[in-house]
């Protein structure tokens, strides 16, 4: 079928026909490449956090607010009245515009001339990027039906990974070669050509159809839907869990290029490249095997959805504190290796869940609360939680107070572990309660 054919109705007999699997699978790919680039203009500032701070004379903690308040700042507030118009609308013109918005953002942080400027284009871009999660989310869930979805969400987020090693690699050589401002505008220019493609081959596909739920177009307000998702114990302990396993991961993201600069005396570019290679294919490994683990598991009780994640949430703690203590560089990094992996096995099963829970037309704000407590916690907590305490233990510690601040934040994993159980405990009936 050629991209630019409607979508076909799902079979009956198998939730979707063979023709619509291809094409759903090329939606996929697409939203694949745009999480990639979602994640790609997100994460480059973290890679040049040591010549703007060369530059601007600015401290740990204003570093770590560029790297993640300012992203946050207005991202969360944005988040779930964009995902609202998302499940009233249509999606995939929302999306495009929003990736138009935060492509041309990224490339205008190339031209500021001051901290504060970077700082307002920053807020832009994470306002853009709302599109990126929520209806994202929610139009890929809407190809792909309850037992499959764990794989096709966690596939859609290994783009997260590609787009994070793209980001220390290419953004590393980049920056080296041309400078951060040049990095910026590399990095933004791809997503407009991204924006026309999706433009003109992605199609709307009908809300619930394939798993033969009728979407009434009964419209609840975004209170109701609301009250709805935040009434089941099951949606609100996934959403924290999240939120405390971005507030480990966003930390390791956003710190561990200027922890291997400070402590193990790399340059930009090896550090970055030794990231890129380190945790890239380890991350989309974890993923795509907690994706697909998942479902296989999840058939017979759906329960795995959580349970998997706490056991890899656990495996990471010790993993990451291995990389952080080791005395060589070889040796951090045969530990960050494993710890990539089961770092992201909760990713996929999460926002299968989350997409599980809500009802067709509430999968956007569903999807948006969820990103809003992962990204409020984990992108504006933890950068900046990790700067300031850098900064206090300093004039004790040296070169060595980033390496402990990066400690203290991995823990957060081990109460996302907990939440992560108390949501199995009442999954069967929370998943339930849409169908009343």
């Amino acid at each position: 079928m050629s991209p630019r054919a409607p979508v076909p109705t799902p079979a009956a007999e198998d939730g979707i026909s063979l023709s619509s699997r291809r094409y759903a699978n090329y939606v996929l790919g697409i939203f694949f490449a745009l999480t990639a680039l979602n994640v790609m203009d997100r994460q480059v500032l973290s890679l040049l956090i040591e010549p703007i701070k060369r530059e601007f004379q600015v401290s740990d903690a204003a570093m770590g607010l560029l790297s993640g308040t300012s992203f946050t700042l207005l991202h969360v507030l944005a988040a779930l009245p964009v995902s609202r118009w998302a499940d009233l609308r249509n999606r995939r013109n929302l999306i495009t515009a929003g990736l138009l918005a935060w492509s041309a953002l990224t490339a205008a942080t190339g031209l500021a001339r001051s901290y504060l400027q970077i700082f307002v284009a920053r807020v832009g871009v994470g306002i853009g990027e709302t599109v990126g999660s929520g209806p994202t989310q929610s139009l890929i869930s809407d190809y792909f039906p309850p037992e499959r979805r764990a794989a096709a969400l966690s596939v859609l987020g290994s783009g997260g990974v590609v787009g994070s090693m793209l980001a220390f690699a290419l953004g590393s050589l980049i920056a080296e070669a041309y400078g951060w401002r040049l990095t910026f505008l590399a990095f933004g220019l791809p997503g407009i050509a991204l924006a026309l493609l999706l433009w003109c081959t992605v199609r709307e596909p009908v809300r619930g159809a394939v798993e033969g739920l009728v979407d009434s177009r009964q419209n609840e307000s975004l209170g109701d839907c609301l009250r709805f998702l935040l009434g089941l114990p099951a949606f609100r302990h996934i959403a924290l869990a999240g939120g405390l396993n971005a507030f480990a991961n966003y930390t390791l993201l956003t710190w561990a290029q200027p922890f291997l600069m400070r402590s193990h005396d790399l340059s930009i570019a090896q550090a970055g490249l030794t990231l890129a290679f380190a945790m890239s294919a380890s991350s989309m490994l974890g993923l795509w095997a907690s994706g697909f683990a998942g479902d296989r598991l999840g058939r017979r009780d759906p329960r795995w959805y959580c349970l998997l994640p706490a056991v890899a949430s656990t495996l990471s703690v010790p993993l990451v504190l291995a990389f952080l203590f080791s005395p060589t560089l070889e040796a951090a990094i045969a530990f960050l290796v494993p710890a990539a992996f089961v770092n992201t096995m909760w990713l996929g099963n999460f926002n299968a869940v989350i997409q599980g829970l809500a009802k067709p037309r509430m999968r956007a704000v569903a999807s948006a609360l969820n990103v809003a407590v992962n990204s409020g916690v984990g992108l504006g907590l933890g950068p900046v939680a990790v700067g300031l305490l850098s900064d206090h233990l300093e004039p004790s510690l040296g070169t060595d107070s980033l390496r402990y601040a990066m400690a203290f934040a991995i823990l957060g994993a081990l109460w996302a572990s907990l939440h992560a159980l108390l949501a199995a405990r009442t999954l069967r009936e929370d998943l339930a309660a849409k169908e009343r």
